[in-house]
């Protein structure tokens, strides 16, 4: 009775874990910050910018375009970067460097759905990927 037992409990355990599934990548409730726009000119002949805390001039990234609902996806630069990718056919955007992409969205080759705006000012105007883009709604297409 205890061999039987065995085996039965043994068969069920076998059988509950094939039908464990591959765990679904989920971002939801992402806070997306504001980002801080406001930068120094530390040496005007070298166009170098920089964050300030003291009262000299500034300058702050003016909204260039704001675009919504763009499909894209997200490419892995390195290990640190990630750029959204804009479908061309749809959107007709270049790549751009998203300055507050939530943590959970780093994901190389994830289909994404995202609105926000491109930034700009003098001589900071592109980063890695392309335009500075500051990202208001993301959410992952299914």
């Amino acid at each position: 009775m205890k061999t039987k037992l065995f085996f039965l409990l043994l068969g069920v355990s076998v059988l509950s874990c094939s039908k464990i599934e591959e765990l679904v990548y989920v971002c939801e409730n992402i806070n997306l910050d504001k980002a801080d726009w406001t930068y120094c000119i530390i040496d005007s002949k070298l166009n170098i910018f920089g964050k300030c805390n003291d009262k000299r001039d500034s300058l702050t990234m003016k909204v260039k375009q704001r675009v919504d609902n763009i499909q894209g996806k997200i490419s892995k630069q390195n290990e640190s970067n990630y750029c959204l990718v804009p479908d061309w056919k749809t959107s007709k955007l270049n790549s751009l460097s998203a300055i507050n992409l939530p943590q959970c969205y780093k994901k190389d080759g994830l289909r994404v759905v995202f609105s926000g705006e491109i930034r700009t000012t003098p001589g900071l105007n592109e980063a890695n990927c392309g335009d500075l883009f500051e990202i208001t709604k993301i959410e992952i297409v299914r």
